[in-house]
């Protein structure tokens, strides 16, 4: 009976928990790609941002992300033809015990660098 309790509850904390890495890793990939987007197409860096750390919000808020575990970083230049990146990180629970609820925080971070137009006017 020990040695079951020892394989099975193991093997059902990872078995609930995987679907919720999934889901956060593929939250921090659509916020990155959608941020960076964003912020390549933006006239000028203060109004890129802000509109990028808007589609986050939107983003985590849809996904059911507590505003505390995303934390986003922007880096690159809207010059015509530079690029941009954004990089967005996560927190994921590390396992779900049912009854007790989440334990241990893993991060995860995921970046996507999109280009400026080449032939479009920068106000930066």
């Amino acid at each position: 009976m020990l040695g079951l309790t020892l394989v099975v509850f193991p093997v059902m904390i990872l078995v609930l928990t995987l679907p919720a890495w999934e889901q956060r890793a593929v939250d921090a990939e659509d916020a990155a790609r959608a941020a960076a987007r964003v912020l390549a197409t933006a006239p000028n860096w203060a109004s890129g941002r802000a509109a990028a750390d808007n589609a986050i919000d939107e983003l985590a808020y849809n996904d059911g992300l507590a505003p505390s575990d995303v934390r986003v970083t922007y880096s690159g230049d809207l010059a015509p033809g530079g690029s941009v990146t954004a990089s967005v990180t996560v927190v994921i629970p590390a396992g779900e015990v049912p009854g007790l609820g989440s334990i241990g925080r893993l991060h995860y971070t995921a970046s996507s660098t999109e280009h400026v137009d080449t032939y479009e006017e920068s106000t930066s």
